[in-house]
């Protein structure tokens, strides 16, 4: 191959390589923030349980309600996160500081965990009995594969 087409072959395949880097196929796969995770199988078991036009309403509007507060929570928790790891990378770390980062993380991650098992409450309140059974066994049963089945 003579240099000429060693070039083209180069500038060909830079070509390739920017527009998948571009595409975002290289990117890592977006990790759903803390507190948002536990929210798929919840959602989805909803989703199964046959909800009534009306029922569909009041949990949009029970959402709708939380929604800013779950949003300060989960920004609250990213900044403590924050502040976490920038004791963590001081050269030097302060144990008294990292101690106080870690019991703030921890604190609100409790916090945005008990706003969530209260948004949980208040749709599965808007079920019928049939329905809330039927999302207990669709729960259980996520619950079971996460476990890899067992139980």
């Amino acid at each position: 191959m003579n240099l000429k087409a060693l070039k083209w072959a180069a500038a060909a395949a830079a070509v390739v390589v920017a527009g998948v880097a571009a595409s975002g196929a290289l990117a890592a796969p977006q990790r759903p923030m803390a507190g948002q995770r536990g929210a798929g199988p919840f959602r989805a078991a909803l989703a199964k349980v046959g909800l009534s036009a009306e029922q569909r309403e009041r949990i949009r509007g029970i959402t709708s309600a939380e929604r800013p507060s779950l949003e300060a929570l989960r920004g609250k928790r990213l900044m403590s996160k924050a502040e976490l790891d920038a004791a963590l990378q001081a050269s030097n770390p302060d144990p008294t500081a990292v101690g106080n980062a870690l019991l703030r993380t921890k604190a609100d991650r409790e916090a945005l965990r008990a706003e969530m098992k209260k948004l949980r409450e208040q749709a599965v309140s808007v079920l019928t009995p049939d329905q809330r059974a039927t999302l207990d066994g669709y729960l259980a049963g996520a619950r079971a594969a996460r476990r890899g089945g067992r139980g």
